[in-house]
């Protein structure tokens, strides 16, 4: 059998999991009850093996509907979700989308998967996540906030006794903003701005969800310095493509997306999504 996750511990309360395609979950354990931060792709039994992690009583919570982060959320009894990336969890639901995935993740290699080992696709019938909503899970809780930008429906979600945010893919070192689910530059800028003002004083260190776990508390102020150069026409756009489509990272960056000058954070983005409307101030 395939070995698909493995486990890393962070702290007494939080472990990181990573897949083999790279994505990093996070086990939150309180007292009583554990909340498990995305899914990953629906392959390779996670949650047989988060309960190898915790005896506890497991509630998953999703950042976003995207297929390396939520597909995995039907093993799961109680799982909870913004409903504003409804669609794009059933648009990403098929087999064929998952495996696309793995391949391109892995250099164009299949694991030699049986179909038992993929969760079978299903519609979004999950609990609504909400802005604000805090889970107790005995002595440790989980805020999540709203920070829509990669998604219309993205959340993080702050464990605030370890005063850790974990921002997932809604503000990293490649943050993606140019697909027909994202939001522009603009509109994610002062989303950023909302939530660290929000949340200012709470944090000081954050979580990400591909290639590092652990970033610096000043991660969303770095990307919004990053839009501010974006809008200013002052950005590097290195020209990139995914899956056919074509967008710019705005920073230069390595192939993990380290920026070349040292900075921290970064966006992807298309040209055609600077402005809201598509206007120029």
């Amino acid at each position: 059998m395939i070995q698909y996750y493995s486990a890393e511990k962070l702290n007494t309360h939080m472990t990181a999991i990573r897949s083999l395609t790279g994505e990093i979950m996070y086990l939150i354990e309180g007292e009583e009850k554990a909340v498990l931060v995305d899914t990953c792709l629906g392959v390779g039994h996670l949650r047989k093996f988060v309960e190898t992690l915790t005896e506890k009583p497991i509630t998953v919570i999703l950042t976003h509907g995207h297929v390396d982060h939520a597909l995995g959320a039907p093993e799961f009894d109680e799982v909870y979700m913004n409903p504003a990336d409804n669609a794009i969890y059933e648009a990403m639901s098929p087999l064929e989308e998952r495996k696309g995935y793995i391949q391109a993740n892995l250099g164009g290699k299949l694991l030699d998967f049986a179909e038992d080992d993929y969760v079978q696709p299903t519609l979004a019938d999950f609990k609504v996540l909400k802005d604000g909503q805090v889970f107790n899970l005995g002595e440790i809780h989980a805020e999540v906030y709203a920070l829509p930008g990669h998604t219309r429906g993205t959340m993080v979600i702050l464990v605030a006794e370890e005063k850790i945010l974990i921002l997932g893919d809604a503000c990293n070192n490649a943050t993606f903003l140019f697909d027909e689910n994202s939001l522009s530059v603009e509109e994610y800028r002062e989303n950023l701005i909302h939530v660290q003002q929000k949340l200012t004083g709470r944090f000081e260190e954050t979580c990400l969800c591909h290639h590092v776990i652990k970033a610096s508390a000043d991660m969303i102020q770095s990307v919004i310095e990053v839009c501010d150069e974006v809008m200013a026409g002052k950005a590097d756009d290195v020209p990139f493509n995914f899956m056919g489509m074509e967008a710019f990272v705005a920073k230069k960056a390595n192939e993990r997306f380290e920026r070349l000058d040292g900075g921290e954070g970064n966006i992807i983005y298309s040209k055609n999504k600077i402005w809201k409307n598509g206007v120029a101030k």
